[in-house]
């Protein structure tokens, strides 16, 4: 009776460890900041990174993004 105890305790270890195995070897997904931007000038400001912070530009380009995604097409 021990032994089926042992053998079935190993038996579910090892089939967790197979499953945890296999999540981990999934592809990884693509992280949005790789997904190209239809806006060029956000593209540039946000390959600008912390510099974009002080480009009159780039605050234009942001206020205009937000106005459009905030104001929309409201019905």
């Amino acid at each position: 009776m021990t032994r089926v105890l042992v053998w079935g305790t190993t038996l579910i270890i090892l089939l967790g460890a197979a499953l945890l195995a296999g999540r981990a070897s999934r592809a990884p997904t693509v992280a949005p900041a790789a997904v190209a931007s239809r806006d060029p000038d956000l593209a540039r400001c946000r390959d600008l990174g912390t510099a974009a912070q002080d480009d009159p530009a780039c605050r234009a380009a942001w206020t205009a993004a937000r106005a459009r995604f905030f104001d929309g097409d409201r019905p």
